[in-house]
């Protein structure tokens, strides 16, 4: 019997989207949050969620499909609506779990402007509307293969120090150059 492959799973990643309507008068409001969370002076909210590899929020009014019969199709919708993307480690229940938990704040903010969300954006109510706006990935792309996000961040610093010792270590001779080295990374 063949087994279905999961469109939204590849390796450990999984790739999460969910397609949320925008009550009438509320996309404005919620452009201004969404914008409101990205200044310099603080990392973005979505940071608390340790196990993402990357997401993000968009507003989208229309569907322009250029691929058409070489046609330019555009879809105008009714409303306009809020996609969620996340690919992260690990499985989509949890994942959802800890989103609710840790972003209980921005939850209400964001999705509490959206069409049939609860009344209480927050833990299994928040989570069972998510999940019911799901839209599958169909084709998903992991940058890492099977390499986690503990394991991104650990290969990012260890890029960062050499980098660094690259540059601090130029116009060493081969002795010094070696006996640097060793200090800094190990025998």
């Amino acid at each position: 019997m063949l087994r279905r492959r999961d469109p939204n799973v590849v390796g450990q990643a999984y790739g999460f989207q969910a397609m949320t309507p925008i009550r009438p008068g509320e996309e404005d409001a919620l452009r201004a949050y969404l914008e409101g969370l990205y200044d310099d002076d603080r990392p973005s909210p979505l940071a608390k969620l340790e196990r993402t590899h990357i997401a993000r929020w968009v507003i989208i009014t229309d569907f322009v499909n250029d691929r058409a019969w070489g046609q330019r199709r555009a879809e105008h919708l009714e409303l306009p609506y809020l996609v969620f993307t996340s690919n992260f480690d690990g499985d989509l229940d949890s994942y959802l779990d800890e989103l609710c938990s840790k972003l209980a704040t921005e939850a209400a903010e964001v999705w509490g402007r959206c069409v049939g969300c609860p009344v209480q954006a927050e833990g299994a109510a928040l989570k069972a509307y998510l999940k019911h706006n799901q839209v599958d990935c169909g084709l998903f792309f992991t940058p890492y293969g099977d390499a986690t996000v503990p394991v991104v961040k650990d290969a990012l610093a260890q890029r960062e120090q050499m980098i660094a010792f690259a540059t601090d270590s130029q116009g060493l001779d081969p002795a010094a150059l070696q006996a640097a080295f060793v200090r800094e990374f190990g025998g």
